[in-house]
């Protein structure tokens, strides 16, 4: 990590968005990249760290007792639409939707879907 996130950031960029994304949005797939290389590389180490030694917390996911939505990538590589589908069978009251051609960032990706998913959730709340 001592050259930076470079590397790390083009090797990461086909995981974090689909690929499809990264041929037909390049401003998307631009603005993650960036983001990616600005992140220092001691913060990503120890983001990294902290995940491999975080604990296994789904047996609690039944505990959840708020509503819960649950937004996946079709092409999430990161949380793949089966770990999304078993959160989804655990938390009571939960609901999930799958964005088609999306990976890890269906928010960046698919803004309008995204939102119109966000805000139809919200609807429910207040109802």
């Amino acid at each position: 990590m001592n050259e930076g996130m470079r590397a790390s950031a083009d090797e990461l960029l086909p995981k974090m968005i689909a690929p499809g994304t990264i041929d037909e949005q390049p401003v998307v797939a631009a603005h993650v990249l960036s983001m990616m290389r600005g992140t220092s590389p001691a913060g990503a180490a120890a983001a990294l760290r902290g995940r491999a030694e975080r604990q296994d917390y789904t047996s609690l996911l039944s505990e959840i007792a708020v509503p819960t939505l649950i937004i996946v990538g079709s092409e999430d590589e990161f949380t793949p639409v089966s770990d999304a589908e078993f959160m989804r069978e655990r938390i009571p009251n939960s609901w999930m939707v799958v964005i088609e051609k999306t990976g890890h960032m269906p928010n960046l990706e698919r803004p309008d879907e995204f939102n119109r998913v966000v805000e139809e959730f919200l609807k429910t709340l207040v109802q």
